[in-house]
């Protein structure tokens, strides 16, 4: 694919804005609920009951706030549409949802861990943790890296340093929430990473053929010059 010349209607694929859009009425209708919460929320005792469940829900929830649903809606459309420029819809798809699913049983599970020797108290097994950060995050980190454009990457690094002091706060302490933001930052960068690469690596193998095309096409019309 030229990135050069991506084409304009891959701002308008249905992914990044209707994942935005949904999350949003979600949020509007059900972020103020706490049953429709805790039945969302990827915390252990979720995860042991309805994990699918859980996992896919919480990622549409931004919460009560109007306002912060607003910013939800913008700031997840743009990160996602460039993921989308970048690799295409399905390979955008897989790379968020491996950051939400492994920040979730990365942090998770080693809260599970520390509640099985005795170091963290067993009454957060049900801590609330809904919301898409860790979708948002893992979408961040992948454009930094791998970003079609320019200034796409540096958007998505600002984006990211701006996060930065929510995204580590509590990290020393092994927050359910920060480890799941690092776990997930990390999966956004190695994901773009081994695609960018994997991409490389084909457009290295196809460029002999590439090249051998217009050679192939003249001596073919040459030939029929000839015959003729």
């Amino acid at each position: 694919m030229d990135l050069s010349r991506t084409p304009a209607r891959r701002w308008l694929s249905p992914a990044p804005w209707g994942f935005a859009l949904l999350a949003a009425a979600t949020s509007l209708m059900y972020g103020g609920d706490h049953a429709v919460n805790a039945w969302a929320s990827t915390d252990l005792a979720n995860l042991g009951d309805h994990p699918v469940e859980a996992l896919v829900a919480s990622a549409f929830l931004f919460g009560a706030d109007p306002w912060a649903c607003l910013r939800g809606i913008a700031i997840a459309g743009f990160v996602l549409a460039f993921l989308v420029i970048r690799f295409g819809t399905i390979r955008a798809v897989v790379l968020i949802a491996a950051g939400q699913v492994l920040g979730t049983l990365v942090s998770e599970g080693l809260l599970a861990a520390r509640i099985a020797a005795g170091q963290a108290d067993p009454a957060l097994r049900t801590t609330l943790d809904v919301g898409p950060s860790y979708v948002i995050v893992s979408a961040l980190a992948a454009v930094v890296v791998a970003g079609a454009r320019r200034w796409h990457r540096w958007t998505a690094l600002a984006a990211l340093a701006m996060r930065a002091p929510h995204i580590m706060s509590g990290l020393t302490s092994l927050g359910v929430t920060p480890v799941g933001h690092v776990t997930a930052l990390s999966t956004g960068m190695l994901l773009a990473w081994g695609l960018r690469s994997s991409d490389a690596r084909h457009l290295y193998l196809r460029r002999p053929a590439l090249r051998a095309a217009p050679l192939q096409a003249e001596e073919h019309s040459s030939g029929r010059a000839l015959s003729a």
